[in-house]
């Protein structure tokens, strides 16, 4: 095996580490998104809620002003004893009259808060139900993603020891120059020849950095963005 095939294994297990790490970087940001959408979730049943207690509340400031209606009638009725004139009395019954009025338009009222209430208590039971759903969907991505980062965790120090028992036999001086151009270039390191381009950057290359390529008796690296090249057969 030459060096490049063995560097050509090393690059694969490197570049496996590096997705991995990557992917175990993203689980943290996965699992808030997911606990956003369960608070989310909390906000909008509260909300729901809320609007439950300013519907009670209205209804019972509804329900208040009745009764203050009613005991004005019963108040008036009871000056209406003492009453002497014709004209008073007509007085007193119109104003009675429209005290009753007021009653009336106050249990419309209270009607159609009472009409408010059940839709918004049918909205309550919707959104804790779906707060409860969303809860289980939390928990078991919760418990997935922790499963995830164990093995990430597992496969990627699987893959470190894998790697430093194949770098053991790989000359010194082309492991040291394909670790720098693989931090430069966390894609590739190392990229064939390719229709008389480099495979990384994809800049001509001229024929003799070819044929150099070709010999594979020393390494070759392009000339524009450092990566090494190799050729495929």
């Amino acid at each position: 095996m030459t060096t490049i095939d063995k560097l050509l294994v090393v690059q694969d297990r490197d570049r496996r580490i590096r997705q991995l790490s990557r992917e175990s970087e993203d689980i943290p940001a996965r699992r808030k998104l997911s606990e956003e959408r369960l608070k989310e979730h909390k906000e909008a049943l509260q909300a729901a809620q809320e609007l439950v207690k300013k519907n009670a509340a209205a209804i019972k400031g509804v329900e208040l002003e009745i009764d203050t209606a009613k005991q004005r009638i019963l108040k008036l009725r009871e000056q209406q004893v003492s009453i002497k004139t014709n004209d008073q009395y007509r007085a007193m019954n119109n104003e009675v009259a429209g005290v009753e009025k007021q009653i009336r338009e106050f249990e419309d009222r209270e009607i159609v808060l009472m009409e408010e209430t059940e839709g918004l208590r049918a909205n309550v039971a919707h959104m804790d139900q779906r707060l409860k759903q969303e809860d289980v969907i939390v928990q078991s991505d919760r418990v997935q993603l922790e499963e995830r980062l164990q093995s990430i965790q597992a496969e990627i120090e699987r893959l470190k020891q894998e790697r430093a028992s194949l770098v053991t036999d790989v000359d010194p001086d082309w492991l040291s120059r394909y670790d720098r151009t693989f931090k430069h270039h966390p894609d590739f390191a190392l990229v064939p020849v390719d229709q008389a381009a480099c495979g990384g950057c994809h800049m001509k290359l001229p024929p003799q950095v070819i044929q150099n390529v070709k010999r594979n008796q020393a390494m070759v690296c392009c000339s524009f963005c450092g990566r090494i090249l190799y050729w495929r057969a």
